[in-house]
């Protein structure tokens, strides 16, 4: 039974690769036969990370932060409550932050010492629900903050924002206010360009990044609007060679910011969520799917904070 159901994941994720390699020299990125799952039997899975040795993840509704460790079985539970932790990075000391969907904050967490919060207001007024965060190699903490969370809650701050942090001086810039739903975001490989989904319009933006947490340039990457087929921008990833990995419509689109065009897709049986760079040398995506957490092997190096 396992055998044909992966031989079915692997015909179905090489049709639509195929069909969406825009260039002969760009396919075959991502190896379509080698997709499997890795974890199942969770409610909304989010948020994955790898911290060098094993995936972190977080399962939403669950309220709860999942730790997979390749070989060694089931998923265990990392900590709970989480407060619906959501998307996840790692600071300089490879501790891990959180955007947390149901407090409204950004925190970081340690065994030893457990929840701190690093940031909760914007200009004296409470956070929507912090959705993603990646870490500039100088520590600088970028992140969305849409309202998916808000419950009965008002928004306080009346906009969804993308934001910088400085931890050390408390310093926090307001990157855009103007997109509909911010949510994935990742940095260019030299940091100059800071990329962000936007999931209400279906697409992926970028900005020039200044030392200060400043932007300029702001200009849209690609648009993969499609109705007909689940899915949405969500994660966004970064490999080596500066291409871009995000969430899309049937799954994965692997897209080339200089051409502003998709160049290769993978389709997953699930709708994707989210999605990050695993395995020994970084050459594995791990894909967050509703229920489901799958893993594909790539021709490609990632890079990244969600990565160490």
């Amino acid at each position: 039974m396992m055998g044909r159901v992966q031989a079915g994941l692997a015909m179905l994720a090489a049709a639509w690769m195929a069909s969406g390699a825009a260039a002969q020299d760009d396919a075959g990125i991502l190896i379509a036969e080698s997709l499997e799952l890795a974890a199942t039997g969770y409610t909304f899975t989010e948020g994955p990370a790898w911290d060098g040795a094993q995936l972190i993840f977080s399962d939403i509704p669950g309220d709860a932060v999942h730790v997979l460790t390749p070989g060694e079985g089931a998923a265990q539970v990392l900590y709970r409550p989480s407060a619906n932790a959501n998307g996840h990075t790692f600071d300089l000391q490879d501790r891990l932050i959180n955007a947390e969907h149901g407090s409204g904050a950004v925190t970081r967490w340690t065994a030893e010492g457990g929840r701190q919060v690093i940031v909760a207001a914007f200009e004296g007024k409470r956070l929507n629900s912090p959705n993603d965060v990646v870490v500039r190699s100088d520590g600088l903490i970028l992140f969305t903050d849409p309202p998916y969370g808000l419950g009965e809650r008002t928004s306080e701050v009346g906009f969804s924002g993308v934001f910088a942090l400085d931890e050390v001086t408390g310093r926090m810039v307001l990157i855009d206010d103007q997109l509909s739903r911010p949510n994935g975001l990742a940095l260019s490989p030299d940091e100059s360009v800071l990329y962000v989904g936007d999931t209400a319009t279906q697409t992926l933006w970028a900005y020039d990044l200044a030392a200060d947490g400043t932007v300029s340039g702001k200009r849209l990457v690609v648009d993969v609007t499609d109705e007909s087929t689940p899915g949405r921008v969500d994660g966004v990833r970064v490999d080596t060679e500066g291409r871009v990995y995000i969430t899309c419509p049937g799954g994965i689109c692997v897209v080339d910011p200089a051409r502003r065009e998709v160049i290769e897709r993978l389709a997953t049986p699930k709708r994707a969520t989210n999605l990050a760079w695993g395995g020994a040398d970084l050459s594995e995506l791990y894909i967050t799917a509703l229920t489901d957490v799958y893993r594909v092997k790539t021709r490609a190096q990632g890079t990244g904070s969600s990565s160490r």
